[in-house]
Formats: C-alpha cells, structure tokens, sequence
C-alpha cells in the first residue's frame, strides 16, 4: 500500500490512473504475440504433444531438454513464463499442462498451427511493406503447416458438412483436389466405412507429409495419395490412376486460384467437368465477409482475410461461386452457406445436355 501511495503522490492521482489504463490496454496485444511465440515453441519441440499424453504426470523438464537436444534454460524460461499466464503448472523441474493450455493446444491447435504457417510473412512485414522482399520470391508460407492448421480447423465445421452430404448420395470412390494432409479424406473414410479415397495435391512437400501419415494407418489400404496438378490431370487418368472416382471434392482449394482471374477456376471446373461427367462434385469454400461486418464483429476471419491479402489470394463470394459453377456446365443440386463463419458447401451435378 505504501508503494501505492508513493507513486500517486509522485505522478498525481489523475495522470496515475490515466498511464494504468493506457498500459492495460495495450498489454492484451504484447501478451497475445509473446504468448503465440511461446505456444508455437513448445508445440514444435514436441513438448505440447507430451504435455498432453502425460495429463495429470506432467514432464521432467530437465529429461525433456536432454532428450531433444534443447536448451535447457531457454526452455524452462518459456515454461516459467506460460506458467505466469496459467497455461501451465511449472515447478520442481516439471511441467504440467493446465486446463487453459490444454485447450489451445488441443482444441483450438488449428488456429496456431495455421497462423504459423504464415508467421514468415508477418515476421519480414516490414520488409514487404518497403519492397525489401516480394511475397513467393523472398519470403513464403509454410505449407507444411497451412495443411495441418487447415485440417485441424476444418474438423470442427467443413468435414462434418459435406462428409454428410457425400453419405446422402451414396459414392463410393472420391477424389479430393487439393487434398493437403489428408485430413478431410481421413475424416470422411472413418465415418463412411464403404469409402475409398484418392487424394491430389500439386506440392510434392505435401505429398510426402500425406504419406509419411498413411504408414501403420488403419485406414491406409482406402487412402493413397498422389502428386499432380488440379488444372491438369490428364497424366493420371491415363495411367488409370483416378479410375471409379464417383465424387471429386474440394476443400478450401478453388478460391487459390482467383488471384490470377475467374477465367482460371472457370476452365478448371469445365475440364473437372468433362472428365468426371457422372460424378458429384462436393465443394467447400471461403464466402467473402465484407470488411463493414468484420468491423462489427472481428472473427478469425479478419486475420484470414490479412493472411490471403499478404499471400495474393482472393476470396470469392457466395454469388460469384454459384455463377462460375453455372457457367462452367453444373446445376447446384445442395447449398449450405453459413455467413457467420464465412463458409459455403455446393454439392454440384453436371446439367442435362
């Protein structure tokens, strides 16, 4: 109480609670960095994994460090940090993952795990800002992770969505475009146990990630994956590769084409079109929130909508997909559109000649 009495002498009453205010409110953003940075450090040592295996054990921090080679002091540093913030119970040279860190790194994992993915970005902004470096030559994201943050997200909305919308029809052989870490197709073939599945991404880091996920998987012998291009799977279909497929999906894939034009995403979904002429097309997609509804109510999507910015991606709209679809030979045979997460599911049909 004393000290307290010192310093209201010395700044003024009114001028001290003035400056408490002022440092209240920024602090939430210096915290929310320093903490994501600490977060991200201890999920990609591989300590948030082992936190969450060992519940209520906890971890031998100074075994831990050994074991991976890690500084020792770096690490209970950050511990001793998130501890502060009540992520964590670090004491005794264990570490013990509190209800609230077990939360964000488990429930809410996809959303850090996604906006690491683009922390590179982020980190030389002020070097994109000055021309110092130009996005996708100098500085990029990490795809690895934009693939694992977006299936961990996805699990919660769009993979319930449309896995429910493929079991009404009744396929059998599916084809994801874009297919990332496999997490939709693992999603979909353990609840559809009738279901095999192809997967299709163009970059060979993600193909390997996919692989390396299938070994000593249960659902491996309905699972494969295979590197190609969306815009251009003529190579597979004619090595028979893609044969059976009576479902082709797309999960959040389209809409990285944009930036270079509609006419792109138009003659892939036609040449999609006329190469699976019977099979139903289920797509997930961002739906543009304008920026005036972002200001009301400042979503996730808000830093989503940064992270394409930065990245030359656009989002489309509800309206603009609907017309691409129709201009490129499909009827919309079922729409969900959910606008208060930005979202939409089109299940699409080739129209009757």
């Amino acid at each position: 109480m004393s000290e307290i009495i010192e310093l209201l002498r010395i700044l003024g009453p009114r001028n001290a609670v003035r400056l408490k205010r002022r440092y209240d409110q920024a602090l939430p953003h210096v915290r929310g960095y320093v903490a994501t940075q600490c977060l991200w450090a201890v999920a990609n040592c591989g300590l948030a994994d082992r936190l969450l295996v060992q519940g209520g054990v906890g971890v031998d921090v100074a075994e831990f460090a050994a074991e991976k080679g890690l500084d020792r002091h770096v690490l209970e540093s950050v511990l001793s940090y998130l501890d502060g913030l009540r992520l964590v119970r670090f004491e005794a040279g264990r570490a013990l993952l509190l209800e609230n860190g077990r939360r964000l790194l488990q429930d809410t994992r996809g959303l850090f795990e996604l906006t690491y993915a683009y922390e590179p970005l982020l980190a030389r902004l002020d070097d994109l800002l000055t021309g110092r470096a130009v996005q996708g030559r100098d500085v990029a994201r990490r795809i690895e992770y934009v693939g694992r943050g977006s299936g961990l997200l996805c699990r919660d909305l769009p993979y319930p969505v449309m896995t429910e919308i493929i079991a009404r029809h009744g396929v059998r052989r599916v084809l994801d475009l874009g297919c990332g870490d496999l997490a939709f197709l693992f999603f979909l073939c353990a609840r559809i146990p009738v279901v095999s599945a192809v997967g299709v991404d163009i970059d060979p880091r993600m193909v390997a990630y996919g692989r390396s996920l299938l070994k000593d998987n249960p659902l491996s012998g309905r699972i494969e994956v295979l590197e190609g291009d969306l815009l251009n799977l003529d190579p597979l279909l004619s090595e028979g590769r893609l044969a059976g497929v009576d479902c082709v999906t797309a999960v959040d894939t389209f809409h990285e084409y944009l930036w270079d034009g509609e006419q792109i995403v138009l003659d892939a979904l036609a040449k999609l079109r006329g190469q699976f002429p019977q099979a139903l097309f289920v797509i997930g997609e961002f739906c543009n929130q304008p920026h005036e509804q972002l200001r009301k109510r400042p979503t996730a999507f808000l830093e989503h909508h940064l992270f394409h910015d930065l990245t030359n991606q656009r989002i489309g709209d509800a309206a603009l997909w609907r017309r691409l679809f129709r201009q490129a030979g499909f009827q919309v045979v079922e729409e969900k559109v959910f606008n208060l997460v930005g979202h939409g599911y089109f299940a699409l049909q080739s129209k009757a000649p």
